[in-house]
């Protein structure tokens, strides 16, 4: 919740572990999120605990891809396995001829 923007006047009390803030900044800052009006007296008695599990598990939009990637994706290995299947058969085909003669 203390990331992103708009929130440079909230802090954390560790003794307490909940937010801190003047009731002017919680007011403004509830006013453009309403979902945090409910920890403005909260204390959350695990953050620390759960900010160690959880703090480096964050969506950064690396490695990210779309639909079109994927699809792209698995054409491109369909095709890298269907000319592996026939060079095979080629090989296949052409040892029998060989052993034939």
């Amino acid at each position: 919740m203390l990331s992103g923007k708009d929130n440079s006047d909230l802090g954390w009390d560790e003794h307490r572990q909940l937010i801190v803030a003047k009731d002017v900044v919680w007011n403004s800052y509830i006013s453009s999120h309403k979902e945090a009006s409910q920890f403005k007296h909260l204390s959350f008695a695990y953050y620390d605990q759960l900010t160690a599990i959880y703090a480096k598990d964050r969506a950064t939009g690396k490695d990210a891809q779309t639909t079109a990637d994927i699809i792209e994706e698995i054409d491109d290995e369909d095709v890298t396995t269907t000319n592996i299947h026939e060079e095979t058969i080629f090989m296949d085909a052409k040892l029998m001829f060989l052993w034939m003669i």
